[in-house]
């Protein structure tokens, strides 16, 4: 039971922390060979990005294969990748106020479904009567419907390089098949020399699915001043990945050690900040899907776009989002297909609420239209407004003060819509206004988000009590474009920072 149950919360409160301090003359004396004053510090800044925050039995694209949702893309689950980014509280360093001269040895991650007491791993196939009809002392079997988290590293291998760091300092999380699938990089810099395992650690047997990472280093020369971020990076290959549960919020314990052996989270006594969690859950994948129809013609003359008008509606100023339905992108009157000279559009939501003290990021992941013999329109790769009979994919927020509409959620009329406290990136701000004649929206859409998540939205001091993202998405098409059934996923993930 030693490594089943979460430290009380006490240790890491006030309380707890006066007391220590009136006795600390008679621990000192009676306990000498106790530690307590670095346990009560905690790794701070901590947030948790997923490469997918889709179910894990989500795994296939638009069009129901693999071909554009490849180990850590958007809309891949089950192979999905993570970056844990922190800092530490505790000056490990050799000089300066505080300093420990203690090098950081270890590092473990424990997957539980509540942030204290009994850790079970998140998932849902124990509570599924399909997938398992009493506890099992094995793992359960994902279905198409449920998942419990799994860490699947048969085979891990330290990166040598660093592939991607994202604008605030924090690894994001591409494939990265070829130099490696984790890495521990301290203060901006990798560092080698660190062993992966994983364990299978609940209360009981309740899916028997890997919910335990630790990596160690019996020679660890890493000591870190208090305040230095440190970001560790699992990246998913084709048979490494992190194997998401199947709905709702899940919990991580972090905790770092100054021994390579005491790494039982409950009773080592090599703790150097106190243990703590980071949280995240479940969302699904906005799906995209459009026709381009057979067409011949041959003209000259200058072509007027027609004017597409916008479908009013409702929605609750801050209920969950619980409609889903793919987005049909087109004429409606010819199966939802797009044309040469006129520009489409479709809208879809997010909304975030997180109580993180130091706010929130959003990143999107996908890939363009794309029909199943590989054809693909276009993406517009920089920020650009629309040019009917130009192949062209985008998206972008959208702030026009329509009322949102959801009707079939029954949730009634927000008049606004606004990211506050969120802030736009600089490339998807400006997606409102028309797409026809007068060109006033702009959209973007980077590929590269399909293996390194885009970013959207981000607010870095404060908690986001409610936020919403209205998006907008732009298709296009010339007269060479192949026929087909085009389809597109575009998952959105959320990274708060506690």
């Amino acid at each position: 039971m030693s490594k089943y149950k979460f430290k009380g919360l006490a240790k890491r409160g006030a309380a707890f922390a006066m007391a220590v301090g009136l006795l600390s003359g008679v621990a000192i004396s009676a306990f000498p060979s106790l530690s307590f004053a670095d346990a009560l510090n905690p790794l701070t800044e901590r947030t948790l990005l997923l490469s997918s925050s889709s179910p894990g039995y989500h795994y296939l694209d638009a069009a129901g294969n693999p071909d554009y949702a490849a180990p850590g893309s958007g809309p891949n689950g089950k192979q999905s990748g993570e970056t844990f980014a922190f800092k530490v509280s505790t000056n490990s360093s050799s000089s300066g106020f505080g300093a420990k001269d203690t090098a950081i040895q270890a590092f473990t991650f424990q997957y539980c479904t509540t942030a204290a007491g009994d850790c079970t791993a998140p998932g849902d196939n124990a509570t599924d009567a399909i997938a398992c009809t009493t506890a099992p002392a094995t793992p359960c079997t994902d279905t198409d419907h449920t998942s419990d988290l799994n860490v699947n590293y048969p085979s891990p291998l330290e990166v040598s390089t660093i592939p991607s760091v994202s604008p605030t300092g924090a690894s994001l999380v591409p494939r990265d098949n070829t130099g490696g699938n984790f890495a521990v990089i301290v203060g901006g810099v990798l560092e080698t020399g660190w062993t992966l395992t994983t364990d299978s650690v609940e209360a009981t047997a309740t899916t028997g699915h890997q919910n335990f990472i630790t990596l160690v280093n019996g020679v660890s020369t890493v000591k870190p001043a208090a305040g230095t971020q440190v970001d560790i990076v699992f990246y998913p290959t084709d048979t490494n990945y992190i194997t998401n549960p199947g709905s709702g919020a899940f919990f991580v314990k972090i905790n770092d050690y100054s021994s390579d052996t005491d790494v039982d989270p409950l009773t080592s006594t090599s703790i150097i900040d106190g243990g703590v969690t980071v949280a995240n859950v479940m969302t699904d994948s906005i799906q995209i899907q459009t026709k381009v129809l057979e067409t011949m013609s041959f003209s000259v003359g200058t072509i007027n776009p027609d004017t597409v008008t916008l479908t009013a509606g409702s929605h609750g100023p801050c209920d969950s989002i619980t409609v889903n339905a793919p987005i049909d992108l087109g004429n409606t009157s010819a199966e939802n297909s797009l044309e040469v000279n006129t520009a489409y559009d479709g809208h879809s939501f997010w909304r975030l609420s997180s109580n993180s003290s130091n706010g929130a990021s959003v990143y999107y992941s996908g890939y363009t239209l794309s029909n199943t013999v590989g054809d693909q329109i276009n993406a517009m790769t920089t920020e650009d407004i629309s040019h009917p009979g130009m192949e062209q994919f985008g998206l972008a927020f959208d702030t026009e003060d329509t009322p949102l509409d959801q009707t079939a959620g029954g949730h009634g009329v927000a008049d606004t819509n606004t990211l506050t406290p969120l802030a736009s990136a600089v490339d998807y701000d400006e997606g409102s206004g028309s797409i026809n004649t007068s060109f006033v929206a702009k959209f973007t859409f980077k590929p590269s988000s399909a293996s390194t998540p885009e970013l959207l939205a981000s607010e870095g001091t404060d908690v986001v009590g409610c936020t919403t993202g209205k998006m907008r998405y732009l298709g296009n098409i010339a007269a060479a474009t192949p026929a087909g059934i085009y389809s597109s996923k575009v998952n959105y993930l959320a990274a708060p920072q506690y």
